[in-house]
């Protein structure tokens, strides 16, 4: 019988833009999920609304990543950790790219081991 590994998925939603700082942030983000926790999952230029400050429709693409830490949902330690560390992400991106938002989630999954 197949058991499972708790996980928690955090996705980051970065826009994409021409300024180099986006492009640098993308790559930084990418580098930090695979050395932290051993990799992560890129999709690219995938089609985003959302609803603007001003009360505007905006169309929007970005690049969806996400990464599976191996730890528990369900272990309110770990889980705060987790949520902390993505509050620092967010933090530090809206510091370093001009967004009024950035989008990050994170919530339980489980990998399947035989």
């Amino acid at each position: 019988m197949p058991s499972f590994a708790p996980r928690i998925r955090v996705e980051v939603y970065v826009p994409i833009r021409y300024e180099p700082a986006y492009h640098d942030t993308l790559s930084w983000l990418i580098r930090e999920f695979t050395e932290l926790r051993g990799g992560c999952t890129v999709i690219e230029n995938t089609g985003g609304y959302y609803l603007s400050q001003a009360n505007e429709i905006i169309d929007d693409r970005v690049s969806v990543v996400y990464c599976d830490f191996p730890m528990s949902w369900n272990k309110q330690a770990e889980r705060n950790e987790v949520l902390q560390y993505c509050a620092g992400l967010q933090t530090f991106l809206l510091e370093n790219l001009w967004e009024e938002a950035i989008l990050i989630v994170a919530y339980p999954v489980s990998h399947q081991h035989q």
